[in-house]
């Protein structure tokens, strides 16, 4: 029987012969049919939008997509039969879906800039509105007392829901009751309460009631109702990450189970309960309706929590785009441009905390 050997001369030629991509066939009917497929469905929806005077949105959402996608699985058909259909179809639906929300997201940042950057300035976000008409122009006036209103109220809701939050998420995950179910889905179902009913609450059961008038506190009891469910839910998750070796070796050596959660497995998470914290903030600095009812308004900077109602970066908002004036109107750009700021800086914030390591 005889053998015979590989010439070890020959293995680079043999590399050059082996296709790089051998289950991708580009024939000149395949790349044709590529290029038709893209082609074709853009020159009908220019000609269309050059022609008539179908909306944009309306022409890309109701023409081009469904052009796309039969343009798409004609050209699989051809190429690849029967099964490359389906392929296509999904294909260009993900992609579609994908292009729409940049574009949503595009335009609605865009607008944001364009109309809210006249308005920008030093004294803009430093000064009040005490002396300030709607019809005043932009030099003067700002949301400097918006600013500090909302802060205000942003840490009073902090104060009530941040304790009761982790506690929360410490008796799910460590103490583990008999309640468990039970208070996880009460903080399930708060996840889903509106943020108008939670303002309704605090203005029946304490404004109207005399217990407290429209104020900052009034409105950070609001924004803790919304705050507590998600810094609750994801304090949750963070102390679910934490190892139970750390838990099984703190009570091996003698610790009580107190001191193992306060001592170990709560400086283990602390960077995970940072996120937590920051993602509430974020979720609720945002929210008009709770502040209309709870917190009231004010062109003066106010930072007594009790005493009157007090403005905030909603309401300012909310108040100056119903204006019939220019001027007001570009202000509410411009605070809204500064919100859109101030939440973009709190989720790049919580992104890069939650990238990092759990604590030692």
């Amino acid at each position: 029987m005889s053998t015979q050997t590989l010439d070890p001369s020959t293995l680079p030629a043999l590399a050059e012969q082996r296709p790089k991509h051998p289950w991708r066939k580009k024939t000149p009917r395949f790349t044709v049919s590529v290029i038709l497929a893209v082609v074709l469905p853009a020159v009908v929806i220019v000609f269309l939008w050059q022609t008539s005077t179908i909306p944009t949105p309306v022409l890309m959402v109701a023409c081009y997509l469904p052009l796309q996608l039969v343009a798409s699985a004609l050209a699989a058909l051809a190429t690849r039969g029967r099964r490359g259909i389906a392929d296509s179809i999904v294909i260009v639906s993900a992609i579609g879906a994908t292009v729409f929300s940049l574009v949503v997201l595009l335009s609605l940042l865009g607008s944001l800039a364009v109309r809210g950057w006249k308005a920008l300035s030093p004294s803009f976000i430093f000064q009040n509105n005490v002396y300030i008409s709607p019809s005043t122009p932009l030099d003067y006036g700002g949301i400097g007392h918006a600013i500090l209103g909302t802060a205000l109220i942003v840490f009073l809701a902090s104060l009530v829901a941040v304790p009761i939050g982790i506690a929360t998420a410490i008796y799910i995950t460590e103490v583990r009751g008999r309640a468990v179910p039970y208070v996880r889905f009460f903080v399930q179902s708060m996840s889903g309460v509106p943020s108008v009913v939670a303002g309704l609450f605090i203005l029946t059961t304490l404004i109207v009631t005399g217990a407290l008038t429209q104020s900052a506190l009034a409105g950070g009891l609001a924004y803790a109702i919304l705050m507590l469910p998600t810094v609750a839910r994801t304090a949750e998750e963070v102390l679910r990450l934490v190892p139970d070796e750390l838990r099984t070796g703190a009570l091996a050596l003698g610790s009580t189970r107190a001191r193992t959660v306060f001592r170990v497995v709560l400086p283990a998470a602390r960077t995970g309960i940072v996120t937590a914290i920051i993602l509430g903030i974020a979720r609720i600095i945002g929210e008009t309706a709770p502040l209309l009812l709870a917190a009231g308004n004010s062109d003066q900077t106010i930072l007594n929590p009790t005493g009157s109602p007090v403005a905030s970066l909603p309401t300012y908002i909310f108040n100056n785009v119903a204006l019939p004036y220019p001027d007001a109107v570009t202000r509410a750009w411009g605070a809204a441009l500064a919100l859109m700021i101030l939440v973009a800086v709190l989720f790049t914030l919580a992104r890069v905390l939650s990238r990092g390591r759990l604590g030692r």
